[in-house]
């Protein structure tokens, strides 16, 4: 006898029904045997267990392979190359360390892991050599003990007010026209050294300089400019600077504060020193 058309129907919709379950079956099955295969070849093999971390820096994580390891929870013996995130790590450590500017972590197989480091350069030191602060081209705040040791030669940036509301790794905008005074002597305008610069007064920078070598360490000259144009500001000094130098004037105050116009001026016998 023929099955009425409705009974048709819901056989065969049960059947397609067994059929996709059987099609769910048979991919979860696969998909357990390839992880189950992929871990035993890789995350569960022992020959990937880490023996050698390697790292590859020039400052102050060249020798930090156990901090490295304690930072990232990595444990050579234990720790399988496989079970590693290189992602996911490098994440956890620009995060964690701003002094890092830019980190590659590599597998080396069978059983060595890489860290390969860019360090930030540090610039100037931040309201005092006392302090612990320092920043870099990009006017990221460090802590100068977790960053390269090169604080005794940087020159000091004073005034920047309630240092301990910004956190490593924050960019200061405030400090940013006095870094680029900085960064611009050290790449154009190489005869001038900065000494101290001061950012006290909004729209300008007042700085104790040194000018060539003919000068004497202790013999600064005390420089007030505006924040804005400061390359333009420093070919005018250049030109004060050259106009004492030729004529040995002993006037070593120097205001580039009027328009087309550089004001020399003696050094008062009270004018604090910059720090």
């Amino acid at each position: 006898m023929k099955l009425p058309e409705f009974e048709f129907l819901k056989k065969r919709s049960v059947k397609i029904w067994l059929a996709v379950l059987l099609i769910f079956l048979l991919t979860g099955g696969s998909v357990g045997l390839v992880w189950q295969t992929s871990s035993s070849m890789f995350s569960g093999n022992q020959r990937f267990t880490i023996t050698d971390v390697r790292v590859e820096s020039k400052g102050f994580w060249q020798d930090k392979k156990d901090l490295l390891c304690e930072i990232l929870r990595i444990q050579p013996g234990l720790t399988n190359l496989f079970s590693l995130d290189p992602g996911e790590l490098r994440g956890r450590l620009l995060q964690r360390e701003p002094s890092i500017q830019q980190v590659k972590i590599t597998r080396i197989l069978p059983d060595t892991l890489t860290i390969s480091i860019l360090e930030r350069i540090p610039i100037a030191l931040v309201n005092s050599p006392k302090l612990p602060f320092v920043v870099d081209a990009e006017s990221i705040l460090m802590n100068k003990n977790r960053c390269m040791d090169i604080s005794y030669s940087l020159p000091v940036i004073v005034g920047l007010q309630n240092i301990t509301q910004y956190a490593p790794g924050t960019c200061i905008r405030k400090l940013e026209s006095a870094v680029e005074l900085i960064m611009l002597t050290k790449t154009t305008y190489p005869d001038i050294k900065i000494a101290s610069i001061s950012i006290l007064v909004p729209g300008q920078l007042s700085c104790a300089i040194y000018y060539k070598n003919n000068f004497s360490e202790g013999e600064l000259f005390r420089v007030v400019m505006p924040e804005k144009d400061i390359s333009g500001n420093l070919c005018k000094l250049l030109s004060a600077l050259e106009e004492i130098r030729k004529t040995n004037s002993p006037r070593r105050n120097i205001n580039l504060l009027f328009k087309n116009m550089s004001v020399i001026t003696m050094a008062s016998p009270q004018q604090p020193v910059l720090p």
